[in-house]
């Protein structure tokens, strides 16, 4: 896919975001990619707060924050994580923030546990 067609697709996503209109169906969120995904999820549950903020709140740099918003970067396991609590979502939206980024959450793995449990709890600092 052309990089400036998913610019445009991810600017198209914010305008109708700052418009009033969300995207609504589940359908629709999982056709698209973690950056966009991500994006979604900071300006619905933060609208009026900028990038500095997200990447703040789960402990990442700003350059390496600039480097996931690039759709061909893939983010490593811990950082979806990361980012996925500081977005304080719920458990399903959590899921399909990791399987935008190609990963899941096992019940076998007790960090993934104490992931759950923060989620269950709504406790949203980062683990790491």
């Amino acid at each position: 896919m052309d990089t400036k067609k998913i610019i445009a697709d991810i600017c198209e996503a914010e305008q109708r975001l700052r418009n009033g209109r969300d995207l609504t169906t589940q359908e629709q969120l999982e056709k698209l990619r973690f950056c966009e995904l991500m994006l979604y999820y900071f300006h619905r549950n933060f609208p009026d707060q900028k990038n500095p903020f997200l990447y703040k709140k789960a402990h990442i740099t700003d350059k390496h924050f600039s480097k996931i918003l690039d759709p061909d970067y893939h983010p490593s396991r811990p950082v979806v994580i990361a980012l996925g609590l500081a977005l304080e979502l719920d458990i399903d939206e959590f899921e399909l923030l990791l399987k935008s980024a190609y990963y899941s959450l096992s019940i076998n793995n007790t960090f993934d546990l104490v992931v759950l449990y923060c989620i269950a709890h709504r406790i949203m600092t980062s683990l790491l």
